[in-house]
């Protein structure tokens, strides 16, 4: 290939060294690729396309055996000048090399030290590694006989069916703890933290303060999460994923940026794990659909039990009958937790999937996860966690915890509303169907069919909530930046002092354990008094509570009650919030004359 075969990486990294500036440098990829010879018209055929690319890429390799074995020189070009000049870096690592070498070569630490990583838009950067994926898989080829396996399992024309990469970094395989380290001794600024929170400040009428006690519904929004939202749409709105030019450049970096934030703050593995969805209720009702439709048959079970949100027991109900499996529940004890003595009389070798909260929405209680996980790997099964309630209060790792797909919102970890995520282990989202189709979610569609994209693109159909998505990530720094330890240290002692001052209101009765076992969540009945008058007399002091079944019908008939009050309290809660609760039921106890 005149003027190719003398270059070297260490060339091409000088020339990029030297020229700077992108611009200059996206200059330079288009002429590298003018040097590109063409291919004949006969060679741009169907078996030689590389599909992933925006653009369309033509593979042709020829392989070249002798006394000294084999190398291999691959002839290809796009109709981009631009996409021929990243064909020119990759022919530069590639061509002249053993299958041995090239399975050897790291791509991407040579797109790093290009600066490539930093400045392709994404979906450049997936037909980059699409093309990188192609070159493996001739190598590959002529490293060994493919078995007839192996070659289905590569898809059409040799190459994966998954094959687009949202990331592809070296990195966002990287493994980042986000537990807290347990020496953190930090203590929350209370006035500061509540200071970010401009909705806590505002005066109702007659000059009355609002006191917010209703953030397992929805949290309250910090300054830079509104700011956030905001900078979005007033500086570089753009459709995601889809525009090369600079907005929609910047945007696609941003998601992916939150995308990273969630990894890490869950303890992900890989950003291909990461699916952004709208909520929790999508991420649960996708599992159920792309994996639950797929593998469960009839004779099945799955578990769960009675305290879960609706969100986590009907979209299981419902594909449970459309398949014929069986819903089975796991008991609780009598005040309101998991009983773990009865595992064994609902699990057993038909158990295909256990789905249980992180935190009860309504109890408080917090299930002993790692039990739960220990004895459903014993038979089996995979373990979804609702982690609507618990993923804003405390640490999650699915990594080392070993959970398979855990669901959350952002609207209750003081992000947006519209946005959530959905963890799974990459082996199990590699093989789940898609759940919605679209666009985005598309590899390549033809009259005949269509194959999917790569993870976690397969997830995501349409446009996403953008804004919200690139918000959620500033959420999460937020809370990252305060620190878990420090806020889970001031919800309990808030939670300890509205259980110390609660018990003592005549006629009240707290539902669910101890606070020893339950996170920030008190739910709780008043005697002789509907759960609405007391929502609405609590209004006119201005504590805002949920009243209501709270989306836990089967808890509240096992609690033998139609509804409860309750009180949830977030990182900008006091003990002072509490006080005021307190007063304002006496206040509801005078109005409706129970102390006469």
């Amino acid at each position: 290939m005149p003027g190719l075969q003398d270059m070297t990486i260490e060339e091409l990294t000088e020339e990029f060294d030297f020229l700077g500036l992108w611009e200059d440098q996206c200059r330079y990829l288009i002429e590298l690729g003018e040097e590109l010879p063409p291919l004949d018209a006969s060679e741009m055929v169907e078996k030689n396309r590389v599909y992933g690319c925006q653009s369309q890429v033509w593979f042709i390799p020829e392989v070249h055996k002798d006394a000294a074995g084999t190398t291999i020189e691959i002839r290809a070009k796009s109709d981009a000048r631009i996409v021929d000049g990243l064909i020119v870096v990759l022919l530069t690592l590639a061509n002249g090399k053993s299958p041995e070498q090239i399975l050897n070569t790291d791509f991407e630490a040579a797109f790093e030290r290009l600066g490539l990583e930093s400045h392709l838009v994404p979906q450049r950067r997936n037909g980059l590694y699409s093309m990188v994926e192609r070159i493996k898989v001739i190598a590959q080829a002529n490293l060994a006989p493919l078995s007839k396996d192996r070659i289905e399992s590569l898809g059409v024309n040799g190459q994966s069916p998954n094959k687009v990469s949202l990331q592809g970094k070296a990195g966002s395989q990287t493994e980042k703890p986000s537990l807290p380290v347990a020496d953190d001794t930090r203590v929350l600024d209370i006035e500061a933290v509540r200071a970010q929170f401009p909705a806590l400040h505002h005066k109702l009428e007659g000059g009355v303060p609002v006191t917010f006690l209703d953030s397992a519904s929805s949290a309250q929004k910090p300054q830079c999460v509104i700011d956030k939202e905001r900078e979005v749409y007033e500086q570089y709105y753009a459709n995601a994923y889809r525009g090369v030019y600079r907005y929609g450049d910047r945007v696609s970096r941003e998601l992916e940026h939150s995308r990273e934030q969630i990894r890490q703050f869950i303890g992900a593995a890989s950003t291909d794990e990461v699916v952004f969805t709208s909520g929790t209720t999508a991420g649960i009702n996708l599992v159920a659909n792309a994996w639950g439709r797929k593998f469960l048959k009839a004779g099945d079970e799955v578990v769960l039990n009675e305290m879960e949100h609706h969100a986590n027991i009907v979209p299981w109900q419902w594909v449970a009958q459309q398949m014929g499996a069986v819903i089975r529940y796991w008991p609780l004890t009598t005040d309101g937790q998991l009983d773990i003595d009865a595992a064994d009389q609902v699990m057993s070798e038909k158990t295909k999937l256990v789905a249980v909260t992180g935190m009860s929405n309504v109890l408080g209680t917090v299930p002993p996860l790692a039990e739960v996980i220990s004895k459903a790997k014993a038979v089996g099964a995979l373990v979804l966690v609702d982690g609507a309630q618990s993923v804003p209060h405390m640490p999650t790792h699915v990594a080392n915890d070993h959970i398979d797909f855990l669901a959350f919102s952002g609207h209750k970890l003081y992000g947006p509303s519209g946005i959530g995520a959905l963890y799974g282990r990459r082996e199990l989202l590699d093989v789940m169907d898609p759940f919605l189709c679209g666009g985005h979610m598309i590899d390549r569609v033809s009259t005949d069919g269509f194959t999917v994209a790569h993870l976690p693109a397969k997830f995501e159909a349409g446009t996403l909530p953008i804004a919200q998505a690139i918000a959620l990530g500033r959420a999460i720094e937020f809370v990252t930046d305060l620190g878990f330890c420090p806020i889970h240290r001031h919800e309990q002692s808030v939670l300890r002092h509205a259980w110390d001052r609660l018990k003592k209101v005549p006629g009240l009765t707290i539902y669910g354990p101890g606070t020893s076992q339950r996170g920030a969540i008190i739910s709780f009945t008043l005697e002789d008094v509907a759960a609405q008058d007391v929502a609405q007399l609590l209004d006119l002091k201005g504590v805002f509570v949920r009243h209501g079944h709270h989306c836990t019908m089967p808890l509240h008939e096992r609690l033998g009650v139609p509804a409860t009050v309750r009180a949830s309290f977030g990182m900008y809660n006091t003990k002072d919030d509490v006080d005021v609760l307190v007063d304002a039921l006496h206040f509801v106890r005078e109005e409706l004359k129970l102390d006469s």
